[in-house]
C-alpha cells in the first residue's frame, strides 16, 4: 500500500486557512517534546496527529534512559558519569548510528534532559532500585539495568550502572510519561488536532519547507467511532497478523479519503516530523527489514512510514533504514537464563544474560531467525518454582508459563531432542559437552557470569522456541531507520548533505542514537533529546524568519 507522501509548491499566495510558527507532525514522546520545547521558545506551535495521540510512546513500557549522574543512580550507590555513559552506549552503537559529538552530547545532557521529564511532570521518585537483570522491572521500582552493562564486552569498556528509569505507576507506564507531556503541552498553549493526517509538505520556490496540508476527519460521531475501530483493527490485530493490518490501514485509508477537509497550514519556522517509525507498513519492512518483517509489531497504526515519506518527498534522504530491533526476553524468570541458546544446528548463539534485544537480534541476522533455549531438569525446575515464588508483571508471568508448559519439545536424552527437532546428529551433546567444560571451568566461551553458570546434566531435556515468528514466544519489534538529520540540530538533510530549510526531524521518523542497536528506554530518551532540539530549532528559525520579514 503506498503512503501519500506528494510535495507540494506554495504558489498561491494568501491561500492559507491557518498560520503558526511551528508545525509539528505527530503528537507521541517526540512530538510532544518538540512541541512543549518550540512553545517555551515562544512560539505559536500546532501539532498534527492523524489519531488521539500517544503513538508508540503511550503503549510503551516507558522507560526512559538516563545517566551521567542522575539524582537516582545516587541514591542508589553508582556514581555514573558522562564519560562512562559515553563508552558504553559507544560499544553498543558501534560508532555506526550517530557522530561521536552527537553522542557525547546525548550523555553530556542525560540528566538535565531528565530533569526536564521531571518538571514536565514524569514521576521518578527515588522509589526502588532493581539490581538483578530483567526484562522490566516491578511496580515498585523506578531504576533497573535496562541494558547490557554488566555483561561482556560492554562491561569491559565501562563500568556498569543502571540507567533505566522507569515513571513510577502500576503496570507499563509509558502512558504516564505521554500523559504527563501531553498536559504541559496543553498548558503551554500547544493546539492539537487529532484525527488529522499530514498529507503533503509545501515549500517555496527556493525548497524552503513553508507549511503543510492536512486531511482533518469529519467530527460526525458515527465516522469518528468507525475510525477509532479501524484504528484498533490495524494496531492491536495488526500487531501480528498481516491480514488484519492490511483490512485496517485500507479502510483508514479510504474513510481519510471520503470523510476529511483539508487545511493548509503555513508554518513560518518550518515544520517538524515527529511520526514514528515504519514498522506497520509491511511493504516497506520486507523492502528494508525482512529478517524483522515476521515478528510481531510494537507500535500503532501511524508507524507506517509516512512522515519518513513526507520527507523524502521534500528531498530528504533516508539512513539506516536496513536496522530493525526484535526483543527476545528469556529473563524472567532468571532460570531460563541458565539455559544455552543454540541455532537449529546446535552451535552457541551468544551470552543468554545479553539484553533481549541482543538475543533477537542475533538469531534474526546471523541464524535465520530459528534458534532453540536448551534446558535440563534442574535449570527448567528453577524456572518453574521462580514464576511460583517471585512477584512479576503479568506478561512476564504469562510468558514465562508458556515457554515452560505449551512452547518446548521436551526429551529424555539429548539424542532424541535431536530426533525431534530435525536437528544434527550429534549437535546437542557436543554444545552440551562443550558447556559444561566451561561450567567446570567456570569461565563460559561467550562470557556468561558465574551466577548462571549451571550444567546441564539431568533427564528430561527441554528445548524452548525461539524462533523469532513463533507465535508461542512473542517478539515484538520496531524499526530503527529513517531521515537523516543533523543530530544537533535536528535540522533534516538532503542528498546532498545539507539541511533543508525549514524541515526538522525527531524520534523514530529520524536517524538517532539508538539506530544501530537498541536497549530498554534508548528510544524514549532519544525522543526527548532530538525532539528538543528539533523544536527549539525551529522555534528559533520561526524567529529569524519574523527578523527577516520585519
Amino acid at each position: 500500500m503506498a503512503v501519500d507522501s506528494g510535495n507540494a509548491r506554495d504558489t498561491t499566495p494568501g491561500s492559507w486557512d491557518r498560520e503558526v510558527d511551528v508545525a509539528v507532525v505527530g503528537f507521541g514522546g517526540a512530538g510532544a517534546t518538540a512541541a512543549i520545547e518550540a512553545a517555551d521558545s515562544g512560539a505559536d506551535t500546532l501539532v498534527v496527529d492523524r489519531f488521539t495521540g500517544g503513538g508508540a510512546t503511550r503503549i510503551s513500557g516507558g522507560i526512559y534512559y538516563a545517566g551521567g549522574g542522575t539524582e537516582l543512580q545516587a541514591d542508589g550507590g553508582y556514581d555514573d558519569t558522562p564519560d562512562e555513559m559515553f563508552d558504553y552506549l559507544r560499544c553498543e552503537t558501534e560508532g555506526e548510528a550517530v557522530s561521536d559529538e552527537v553522542l557525547r552530547a546525548f550523555c553530556e545532557e542525560s540528566v538535565a534532559n531528565f530533569e526536564w521529564l521531571r518538571a514536565q511532570g514524569v514521576p521518578f521518585p527515588q522509589q526502588g532500585f532493581a539490581p538483578i537483570k530483567t526484562s522490566y522491572p516491578s511496580d515498585e521500582t523506578t531504576l533497573y539495568f535496562s541494558g547490557n552493562e554488566k555483561s561482556p564486552p560492554y562491561s569491559d569498556r565501562a563500568k556498569p550502572a543502571p540507567r533505566g528509569h522507569r515513571p513510577f505507576g502500576k503496570g507499563l507506564t509509558g502512558g504516564v510519561l505521554f500523559e504527563a507531556l501531553r498536559r504541559r503541552a496543553l498548558r503551554v498553549g500547544v493546539e492539537v488536532l487529532y484525527r488529522s493526517k499530514a498529507t503533503r509538505l509545501v515549500s517555496d520556490e527556493t525548497g524552503r519547507v513553508v507549511g503543510l496540508e492536512v486531511a482533518t476527519l469529519s467530527s460526525n460521531p458515527a465516522v469518528r467511532a468507525l475510525h477509532a475501530t479501524l484504528f484498533g483493527i490495524a494496531t492491536y490485530g495488526g500487531a501480528m497478523s498481516d491480514l488484519l493490518l492490511t483490512l485496517g490501514r485500507r479502510g483508514l485509508t479510504w474513510l481519510e479519503k471520503v470523510a476529511s477537509r483539508t487545511l493548509r497550514v503555513r508554518a513560518r519556522g518550518g515544520v517538524v516530523i515527529a511520526a514514528g517509525g515504519f514498522i506497520y507498513n509491511p511493504e516497506w519492512s520486507r523492502e528494508h527489514i525482512p529478517r524483522y518483517s515476521r515478528t510481531m509489531r510494537l507500535g500503532t497504526a501511524g508507524d507506517d512510514g509516512a512522515g519518513i515519506a513526507l520527507g523524502m518527498a521534500a528531498g530528504a534522504s533516508v539512513r539506516r533504514m536496513e536496522r530493525g530491533t526484535a526483543w527476545m526476553f528469556i529473563n524472567p524468570p532468571a532460570g531460563l537464563a541458565k539455559g544455552i541458546l543454540l541455532d537449529r544446528t546446535g552451535v552457541r548463539i551468544c551470552n543468554e544474560e545479553l539484553y533481549g534485544a541482543a538475543l533477537g537480534e542475533r538469531i534474526a541476522e546471523f541464524h535465520d531467525g530459528r534458534a532453540i533455549l536448551l534446558l535440563d531438569r534442574n535449570t527448567w525446575r528453577q524456572a518453574r518454582d521462580q514464576i511460583v515464588r517471585e512477584h512479576k508483571a503479568t506478561f512476564q508471568t504469562l510468558m514465562g508459563g508458556i515457554n515452560l508448559y505449551f512452547n518446548n519439545v521436551k526429551a529424555s536424552s539429548l539424542e532424541e531432542l535431536e530426533d525431534e527437532l530435525s536437528m544434527p546428529s550429534g549437535s546437542l551433546t557436543r554444545a552440551v559437552a562443550s558447556y559444561n567444560a566451561g561450567v567446570e571451568a567456570r569461565k563460559d566461551d561467550v562470557g556468561k557470569s558465574a551466577e548462571f553458570l549451571e550444567p546441564l546434566v539431568e533427564a528430561p531435556f527441554y528445548a524452548v522456541d525461539c524462533d523469532t515468528d513463533n507465535g508461542r514466544f512473542l517478539t515484538p519489534s520496531i524499526s530503527l531507520g529513517g531521515l537523516d538529520i543533523d543530530g544537533l540540530t535536528g535540522s533534516v538533510l538532503g542528498g546532498d548533505g545539507r539541511a533543508i530549510p525549514g524541515l526538522y526531524a525527531a524520534g523514530r521518523s529520524a536517524v538517532g542514537v539508538c539506530s544501530q542497536h537498541y536497549v530498554s528506554g534508548l528510544s524514549i530518551a532519544d525522543c526527548i533529546f532530538g525532539g528538543r532540539r528539533a523544536g527549539r530549532s525551529c522555534a528559533e528559525a520561526s524567529r529569524t524568519e519574523h527578523g527577516s520579514a520585519g
